[in-house]
């Protein structure tokens, strides 16, 4: 299926370019999130109409997430949790925990989906740098320190 992008996503395209995604991707993700429109006659006009206004709400979202990227600088979290003797966690700490501490460090948005964990949830005790990514083009790092408790 054919779309026509109104904002920047990552691996697939800028605003106002004309990508042929699969249809289960445009209808479940790319048309509900207004992220894209289909590539019809009339769409691309009016696309053109408004490019203006894309093209500024696209630099808005990239001055706003930049903006939020400074006041990641040098966060660091702790988060408790039970432990065996080993060091190894019960459970294990995700995405939802960090958020959840983030936001009692008055950082609130910062999103479950936007959090990346290069080898999964975290399940022993230590430093962990995650990745946080606010923007396509914006990826910032913050330390995780899991301790005991």
């Amino acid at each position: 299926m054919k779309v026509v992008l109104v904002t920047r996503i990552k691996n697939l395209g800028s605003v106002g370019d004309v990508v042929d995604v699969k249809s289960g991707f445009a209808r479940n993700f790319l048309l509900p999130s207004k992220k894209a429109l289909p590539a019809t006659e009339d769409n691309l006009k009016g696309f053109e109409e408004r490019k203006e206004e894309y093209l500024k709400l696209a630099a808005d979202e990239l001055s706003m997430a930049e903006a939020n990227s400074l006041k990641l600088d040098k966060v660091r979290i702790e988060v408790k949790a039970n432990t065996l003797e080993s060091g190894m966690l019960y459970g294990s700490v995700g995405a939802s925990e960090i958020v959840s501490n983030l936001e009692s460090q008055k950082i609130d948005f910062v999103k479950k989906s936007s959090i990346t964990l290069p080898n999964g949830p975290i399940k022993e005790v230590g430093e962990f740098t995650v990745n946080i990514e606010l923007h396509p083009e914006i990826v910032k790092s913050i330390i995780v320190e899991v301790i005991p408790a």
